[in-house]
């Protein structure tokens, strides 16, 4: 762990348990750091105090403060993930397509497709490109990068961007 991460870790996590009362010799601990008037020093003692075994899942698992969910080891770890290069593992399991059909279409006033499909998901286009759609077809969904998504026909080049509202 860096010392932006242990630092961001103990004033994020550990002084709202200090306010529940939920910590005995930590708590006396951090009192001692947050006392220290000089800059580097109470930087220093905080990175001792970082040092010693402080469970990131027992942390998680406790209330942060009032007014925010309590947080597993499992959401912790998942949090921006996603910037993280996948395992040849996790490429092979990951979806990067479905086909659905289509239920029922609308249009926008703009004229945008708002696409119904047969399990219950509502799409809407995003861009102006103009397409042909029918009910009862067969689509394919791709996710492209920057997390777009687009929508084509089946055998056919031509595809629109699309987003999904429910």
């Amino acid at each position: 762990m860096n010392l932006l991460t242990c630092t961001a870790l103990i004033s994020g996590l550990v002084f709202p348990l200090l306010a529940q009362g939920q910590t005995t010799n930590l708590a006396a601990d951090i009192k001692v750091c947050r006392q220290i008037s000089q800059d580097q020093a109470r930087l220093t003692c905080f990175d001792a105090l970082s040092q010693q075994k402080l469970s990131v899942s027992k942390l998680a698992s406790t209330s942060v403060t009032a007014g925010q969910v309590a947080l597993t080891a499992e959401q912790i770890d998942a949090f921006a993930k996603e910037q993280v290069k996948k395992t040849t593992e996790e490429l092979a399991n990951e979806i990067n397509s479905i086909s659905l059909t289509i239920s029922k279409l609308t249009k926008t006033p703009r004229g945008k497709w708002n696409i119904f499909f047969e399990n219950g998901q509502k799409w809407q286009q995003k861009d102006t490109i103009k397409f042909k759609l029918k009910v009862g077809q067969q689509v394919i969904l791709t996710k492209g990068a920057l997390s777009a998504v687009f929508l084509q026909k089946e055998n056919t080049n031509t595809r629109i961007k699309v987003k999904r509202l429910k």
